[in-house]
């Protein structure tokens, strides 16, 4: 007869829960609220604001206590009802008890909070690349001094500015010696040259061209020239080592001598162009013009240079040049032909 008295205590207990706020104290020593769902042999499922619909399996819970009332019941077995007089003799009945107090019902427990992202490590700002650099100044100086029976002095240097941007091009060149043998001059002269170069098409292949220059040749009784030379040019070969140009137009040039005659010429112009980074020590370039005359038909003129570079660092060299001009109507009483061999340390900026 007791074990059905428990049976429907638990019974009771449970249905009365049912749609209800309760309690389930854990045997954890967790507790949670929360409005009964269901209740099987398996699960006891509540539902509240924080948490949502909850399942919590059966084994897992101590009691189970009514918010509003305060009862209580184990999950396994409920405590009997107080004896009555009809189950029990009066004098074996147990005297009245004050009504034990319940604890007070537990809060929910909250929703832990959400773990923070990991803060992305810090990337450094992006490096800017280094613009390229458009322009280059070389600067030679050479010195060729001879002191015995004989006395020599010749000095000579040259600069040259070379600036480049997209298509434009530009190239500034200066040269000038000096010297004196046996307290004569031998020589005495200067010349200075501008060339400016413009691609005309998509591929960088075809290209105008402007080259002017000006100087004086005391030795070659040159009191002053200058010339212009404009026309069309074509790269033929633009590797990273090795670069070929050529180039055709027309030419003016006026010579004032030192016997106070002057001339003016009117020319075709062929000329090449060429650049050979040989290793990353020695540098080779080449340079010709050749000028055929229309306004004296049979009558020409030429320029041809080439320099070979070592480089001791990236700003210190050395150059070996050879300058060869040749001219079928010099001044008079002067050689037609100008050759000059030298050797001169250089700096690069």
């Amino acid at each position: 007869m007791a074990g059905g008295w428990l049976v429907l205590v638990a019974f009771l207990l449970v249905n009365a829960c049912r749609a209800e706020t309760v309690t389930l104290h854990l045997r954890n020593g967790a507790s949670v609220t929360g409005e009964m769902i269901s209740l099987d042999t398996t699960f006891i499922t509540i539902t509240n604001a924080v948490l949502g619909k909850i399942a919590v399996p059966v084994v897992e819970v101590q009691r189970l206590e009514k918010k509003n009332t305060g009862q209580a019941a184990g999950h396994a077995a409920a405590s009997p009802p107080p004896a009555t007089a009809t189950n029990q003799p009066p004098a074996t009945q147990a005297a009245p008890t004050a009504p034990t107090q319940q604890p007070p019902p537990q809060a929910a427990l909250p929703a832990p909070a959400p773990k923070p992202a990991p803060t992305p490590a810090a990337q450094p700002p992006p490096v800017k690349p280094k613009p390229p650099k458009r322009w280059t100044i070389d600067a030679q100086v050479g010195a060729d001094l001879q002191y015995n029976q004989n006395e020599r002095r010749l000095y000579y240097g040259r600069a040259k500015w070379t600036y480049g941007k997209e298509r434009f091009r530009s190239i500034v060149d200066y040269l000038a010696t000096y010297g004196r043998t046996d307290g004569v001059l031998s020589a005495n002269d200067m010349n200075g040259s501008v060339r400016v170069e413009l691609d005309v098409e998509k591929n960088k292949r075809v290209f105008l061209f402007n080259a002017a220059g000006v100087g004086y040749n005391e030795i070659r009784k040159i009191d002053l020239g200058y010339d212009d030379s404009f026309g069309l040019g074509y790269k033929l070969i633009a590797r990273t080592n090795l670069t070929l140009n050529t180039d055709i137009g027309v030419n003016y040039q006026r010579q004032n001598f030192s016997d106070g005659t002057s001339k003016d010429y009117g020319a075709l112009r062929l000329g090449e162009l060429m650049g050979w980074k040989i290793s990353s020590k020695w540098v080779l370039d080449e340079k010709f013009e050749f000028y055929p005359r229309f306004t004296d038909i049979g009558h020409y003129r030429m320029r041809f240079e080439t320099n070979l570079r070592y480089l001791l660092s990236n700003s210190l060299n050395l150059n070996f040049t050879l300058i060869d001009q040749y001219d079928t109507q010099p001044a008079s009483s002067v050689t037609r032909n100008d050759l000059l061999v030298r050797a001169t340390l250089g700096f690069k900026l």
